[in-house]
């Protein structure tokens, strides 16, 4: 089984060399019960690692099976102690907080890329528990055993896989002489079933139970003692395995095979620590909350609040238009502009431009005086504007009560009007206004009345030279036939409003360039817009909605730090665990990504509540908020790009926060790991 020759080690210890052990030449052979003795310091638990495949030697071979360990890699190394070698620990070496049967079944699991645990490997540690007198104890933590029974159960853990040698480690050092002697009967019986019996131990009467001694004095062997003659391999050893290198990339097959092997261990690491693991979730259960929620109310509410100044008429532009009265011959093109004619210019703007969502005229004549039964608006001046009824749409003003004009009154030049409600309240304070005749006059050659059929809600307004509750608006086209001067009848300007989520300035540049290429250099064209004001209002509440999510993703980013200390101290607190299960067969990469495994475990459970606290949160404030703001109705608001950005995130905390602990936790040292206390 093992050939050992000039095998010496050495390491460095602040720069001196130290030779543990020198030139040792020896064999084992198939079936034998084999001590190796020594003092304290004579390098017996270096040799133990070196025939347990944990250490490499400084010089010399080691021959296993005819494979030398020199030559062989971390997971071919891995592989055969998993298949061929037990090991029984002086400190036994048991999981604290898994059962009998889970310590068991430890080997079974590994390695994690081809293994996972059957029925039948569950009959088979039920068996070996049985057998070793442990039937009664399988769902026993290792701390409610007796020294004797934790070491038994180390033992049917050696045997689980069926191996070929155990390698026993001062097996009765921390027994009584009673359970001593009954532990070295059971290894004993062992080895006449055919498994080969490696013993490191100090103690020279647990020597004498095995067949051949080899003795170990600093470093060196000085004896070798035959108290029984070998008489060949007992029958049933010698059993091969094939030496195949773990994949370093995962198919989607070994995914799913790594997936399934990991899994009922991830969940037990977290189910031994639930307190840890739910206070760790809290985090990045606020975190996702956070994220989720804080960017759907920065996009609900920066919505709201461009809604709301739609509402007061910031999506509409006013286009002007003039004759260009410095137009030279040279440059005249034989299509002049003189002012909008309504067939020829507004209705192909409505049909080419779909950004349009209403249109209308816009004549004026300011300060003019109102009268009414010989009583005039005071010393206040109002302004008569000729509209179409979309008017009032596209500037959201609201009848308070008769009616607003219609397309009948525009076709008709009907001598109609609506007044502002400033302007009704003093010209009509004791009397219904509905009906009346009002006077507009500029005191000179204006002078046309009309008949009030609608009064305008009040609105508040920073317009001093034009309060709008001073306006009175007539259909455009009597407004055209009352003007006596031709100025004020010819049609200059007209008032669009655009589609929702439309760019209004670039919509005015295209109608801007629309009427240029229509009319060259003969008319003079001109856009005013709230564009400026909606664009540094959006330019707020975009940096608004950043601020949000910044802060959102930095609680998350802390909910991910604190999974990531947690695991780190896991990994601390874990070491030992670790160190076995290296030593029982786990490869680095199993233990690798059984560590990001728990940590995404950790984060999808915790992600899942974040994002239904989330939702739950922000839907509670908006219903919240329609029982103070005016207006506001409560509605079910989903944003993709927030659930995108928190389900993204969920991921990335999960990866990252357990990458850290699991490269720590994958190189962590055999031997410096079971030391460890």
């Amino acid at each position: 089984m093992f050939k050992v020759k000039d095998l010496t080690f050495t390491y460095d210890l602040n720069g001196q060399r130290l030779e543990i052990l020198k030139n040792l030449n020896f064999t084992v052979e198939p079936g034998e019960f084999v001590a190796i003795q020594g003092p304290s310091g004579s390098g017996k638990s270096t040799l133990f690692y070196i025939l347990g495949f944990m250490l490499k030697p400084t010089a010399g071979t080691v021959l296993f099976d005819n494979l030398d360990i020199n030559t062989m890699s971390t997971d071919a190394l891995t592989l055969v102690r998993n298949k061929k070698i037990g090991f029984v620990f002086q400190q036994f070496h048991l999981l604290n907080r898994a059962t009998v049967l889970e310590n068991i079944l430890l080997p079974a699991r590994y390695p994690s890329e081809t293994a996972s645990v059957k029925r039948g490997d569950i009959d088979r540690a039920k068996a070996l528990a049985q057998k070793l007198g442990l039937g009664e104890h399988l769902n026993h933590l290792p701390n409610q055993l007796s020294g004797g029974q934790q070491q038994r159960v180390a033992i049917a853990r050696a045997l689980m896989n069926d191996v070929d040698i155990i390698l026993a480690d001062e097996p009765t050092g921390n027994l009584d002489s009673r359970t001593s002697e009954q532990i070295l009967d059971l290894l004993l019986a062992l080895n006449r079933e055919g498994k080969t019996i490696i013993i490191i131990t100090h103690d020279p009467v647990v020597a004498k139970r095995c067949q051949k001694i080899y003795h170990l004095l600093d470093g060196q062997l000085v004896k070798t003692e035959e108290r029984e003659a070998f008489n060949g391999p007992h029958p049933g050893v010698g059993k091969s395995i094939e030496l195949k290198e773990v994949s370093k990339v995962l198919t989607p097959n070994a995914a799913v095979q790594l997936l399934r092997s990991l899994w009922p261990m991830a969940l037990d690491n977290l189910r031994r620590n639930r307190a840890k693991s739910v206070l760790t979730m809290l985090g990045v259960i606020i975190g996702i909350a956070a994220v989720l929620s804080m960017i759907t109310l920065g996009q609900f509410t920066k919505q709201k609040i461009l809604d709301s100044y739609e509402t007061l008429g910031v999506n509409k532009v006013i286009i002007r238009g003039y004759e260009n009265w410095r137009l030279k011959a040279t440059e005249s093109t034989g299509v002049n502009f003189h002012e909008f004619d309504w067939v020829r210019d507004v209705t192909p703007m409505k049909r080419i431009f779909p950004e349009i969502k209403m249109l209308s005229p816009w004549l004026n004549h300011w300060g003019l005086r109102a009268i009414a039964g010989g009583i005039e608006a005071g010393d206040n001046k109002v302004n008569a504007y000729g509209v179409t009824p979309e008017y009032l749409n596209i500037t959201s003003r609201q009848v308070l009560y008769g009616r607003n004009m219609s397309q009948y009154n525009v076709e008709q030049r009907s001598p109609v009007c609506l007044l502002g409600y400033d302007l009704a309240s003093a010209l009509f304070s004791r009397i219904d206004p509905l009906g009346q005749i009002i006077s507009l006059t500029d005191g000179s050659q204006t002078n046309f009345p009309c008949e009030v059929i609608g009064v305008l809600a009040s609105i508040k307004s920073n317009k001093d030279n034009d309060p709008p509750n001073l306006n009175v608006l007539l259909p455009y086209t009597y407004f055209q036939t009352a003007m006596t001067q031709s100025w004020y009848s010819e049609l200059h300007s007209l008032v669009v409003q655009v589609q929702p989520d439309v760019d209004i300035e670039t919509t005015g540049q295209k109608l801007k360039s629309f009427l240029k290429l229509k009319y060259g250099k003969s008319g003079s064209f001109s856009v005013d817009s709230d564009s400026t004001l909606i664009a540094e209002m959006k330019k707020f509440l975009n940096v608004f909605a950043v601020l949000l999510a910044s802060i959102a993703l930095l609680s998350l980013i802390v909910g991910g730090i604190g999974i990531n200390n947690m695991m780190l101290v896991s990994i601390a607190e874990r070491i030992k665990e670790f160190g076995l299960r290296k030593a029982l067969g786990a490869t680095n990469s199993s233990l690798r990504y059984q560590i990001l495994l728990e940590s995404t475990v950790l984060c999808s459970v915790a992600g899942i509540l974040g994002l239904l606290l989330g939702f739950s949160a922000y839907e509670a404030l908006i219903y919240g908020a329609t029982k103070f703001v005016p207006h506001l109705q409560f509605e079910w608001v989903f944003d993709p790009f927030a659930a995108l950005l928190s389900v993204t995130a969920i991921v990335a905390v999960g990866v990252f926060s357990g990458l850290v602990p699991a490269i720590r936790a994958e190189r962590l040292q055999v031997i410096e790991a079971l030391r460890m206390e």
